[in-house]
């Protein structure tokens, strides 16, 4: 044999006899200390920090800051007090838009009442006027200066023009001349 042969025969040695068995070994017990609880890693890192250049490479562990538990807590039961609040708000806001929108649908309906109260009496009128109209003018002036004033012009205001200077000619003067004027101004 070689010399040469010979060396590489020792580095096989080394790494077959020495290395592979301690890195094998040191694996082997690092698992075992970790399934029983024990921290390898910081372990190893506390140790390799007392070596003396592995020191510059190794992170010094940082202290944490101890808790203030007390703080916490009262940050908690504030933030719950604002929650109970804010919630208590939300249940009087929903309160307030459930009245509201029985208010609208109360106006609604009632606008619906008063529209549809409004087209009967648009539709009296109409009919009113059409009475007036099939009637003599004589007749129908005798009849409208009879009503209150308001009235007579409402009703004199819905039938037609002709039958208008009709039943206005037929009328006393004054009461016709108190007619015109109001219905000239609305």
């Amino acid at each position: 044999m070689t010399d040469k042969e010979k060396s590489y025969s020792k580095i096989q040695w080394f790494f077959l006899v020495i290395f592979i068995p301690i890195v094998f070994t040191a694996i082997l017990a690092g698992v075992i200390l970790s399934l029983l609880g024990v921290n390898v890693i910081e372990k190893a890192k506390d140790v390799a920090a007392n070596v003396p250049f592995v020191a510059d490479y190794v992170a010094p562990e940082e202290e944490e800051e101890p808790v203030d538990v007390a703080a916490f807590e009262q940050a908690i039961a504030e933030q719950q007090a604002e929650v109970e609040r804010l919630q208590s708000e939300l249940t009087r806001k929903e309160e307030e838009i459930s009245e509201l929108e029985r208010e609208l649908a109360q106006l609604e309906e009632s606008q619906t009442i008063e529209r549809e109260l409004a087209a009967r009496e648009e539709q009296e009128l109409e009919n009113i006027a059409q009475t007036y109209e099939a009637m003599s003018a004589k007749n129908a002036a005798a009849i409208i200066s009879d009503l209150p004033i308001e009235e007579a012009l409402l009703h004199i205001s819905q039938v037609s023009i002709d039958v208008r200077a009709d039943i206005l000619g037929k009328m006393d003067s004054e009461l016709a001349a108190d007619l015109m004027s109001r219905l000239a101004n609305s």
